[in-house]
């Protein structure tokens, strides 16, 4: 699959300003934390359905036993 080079800043296609990037990483943020409440909300609801042992916590990646 060939990828095509982004465009050149021209006065019709310009980079955004960084009052645009803050705004749009500030919108980011928001959206991010409304996501984990709402992941929050989920598992509250549903933890129940799951094995007992999914509650505990995970030891993978560790390499002592």
């Amino acid at each position: 699959m060939m990828h095509e080079s982004l465009p050149s800043p021209t006065s019709e296609n310009k980079l955004p300003t960084a009052d645009e990037v803050r705004q749009s990483l500030d919108t980011l943020a928001v959206f991010d934390q409304w996501m984990d409440e709402q992941l929050e909300l989920l598992v509250a609801e549903w933890i129940h359905t799951a094995a007992p042992n999914s509650q505990r916590p995970s030891k993978r990646g560790s390499l002592s036993r």
